[in-house]
């Protein structure tokens, strides 16, 4: 009896746990999202999630949203489909300064070509960020209708960067060859 019981128990709590989340270090991970386009709601997937670390403490759980799942890199950064990315910051230790920079050494260390090109763009996209806080999470989408990248601060729009070049060079920040963390590459990769 006692048997059951527990199996019962753990039946119910199963359950209970949202079967359209994941936990990961205290955060909810969608397993699907959907996200606005010219043409209405495109539904993205989950492809895969982790976490971003240096020394040992955790700075940000990422979970990147595909409309079709697959571990090829290269097919995602050469594709011109909708695609997003979810950072939640889960370390003080990430102040806005230092998520600009990293950001812009990114998209800069992952451009293949003359980084004048989309100067201007990148310098417009960092402006984006000037309202970031310590809670909550960045998400940029970038929709295959639109031809734009969007940048979205806790859910609500901060600003747009045209262009498929400006997708690969910011979505190679972590999927690039050379990602800034392998890890949490393969685990967006869903590998």
């Amino acid at each position: 009896m006692r048997k059951i019981i527990l199996l019962l128990a753990f039946f119910v709590s199963f359950m209970s746990f949202s079967q359209d989340d994941l936990d990961v270090d205290g955060i909810k991970i969608k397993k699907s999202i959907k996200v606005r386009d010219t043409g209405g709601k495109t539904k993205l997937y989950l492809n895969g999630y982790g976490i971003r670390d240096k020394m040992w403490i955790n700075l940000y759980v990422q979970a990147l949203y595909l409309t079709e799942r697959t571990n090829d890199p290269d097919k995602i950064l050469d594709s011109d489909e909708t695609i997003a990315t979810r950072l939640y910051v889960t370390s003080s230790l990430v102040t806005r300064e230092k998520l600009i920079k990293a950001i812009e050494d990114g998209v800069e260390k992952s451009y293949k070509g003359d980084i004048s090109l989309i100067r201007e763009r990148l310098d417009k996209f960092m402006s984006f960020f000037e309202s970031v806080t310590e809670k909550g999470y960045v998400e940029f989408v970038y929709s295959k209708e639109d031809v734009r990248t969007y940048v979205f601060l806790n859910d609500k729009l901060t600003g747009e960067i045209e262009g498929l070049d400006f997708r690969r060079a910011l979505f190679g920040i972590w999927l690039e060859e050379k990602a800034v963390d392998r890890t949490l590459k393969k685990r967006l990769l869903g590998m």
